[in-house]
């Protein structure tokens, strides 16, 4: 179930995610809550149609399942909960080495972008991991 979940995460975060909605999800405001919440949608559906590749549709659209793949991804999405979370563990700061003056400025910030995707991911898949092998024993 992990590689259902991993590839509707890819399809629902990457290939469907305009740079508008990865930049403005976060706003404070109805329309950062709105288009959030948009996201969240396309993220759920795209998750739920992988899963229903290897399930049935009455596993992979159970309300209970569509409503908690979605609840574990917008608040990570609109609290920017990866940042958080590098920030409480001392890890790598965008806005450090966006502001930066250093030489390298340029390869620190991609470093720090690719560690925030990944920590993004990784609370992502890890909450929808045991989500979904909690409620379909997958």
């Amino acid at each position: 179930m992990f590689a259902e979940i991993f590839l509707g995460l890819l399809a629902g975060d990457y290939l469907s995610q305009s740079e508008a909605t990865a930049k403005r999800k976060s706003e404070k405001g109805w329309d950062g809550v709105r288009i959030c919440t948009v996201h969240c949608l396309i993220v759920t559906i795209c998750i739920c149609l992988f899963i229903w590749s290897s399930t049935s549709f009455a596993v992979a659209f159970n309300p209970l399942l569509v409503a908690l793949i979605f609840l574990t991804h917008w608040p990570i999405d609109r609290w920017s909960l990866g940042a958080k979370w590098l920030k409480l563990i001392h890890g790598r700061d965008i806005m450090r080495a966006f502001l930066s003056k250093e030489k390298y400025r340029e390869i620190d910030l991609n470093f720090s972008c690719l560690v925030y995707k990944e920590v993004d991911n990784a609370l992502h898949l890890i909450l929808m991991w045991f989500i979904v092998g909690w409620l379909i024993g997958g």
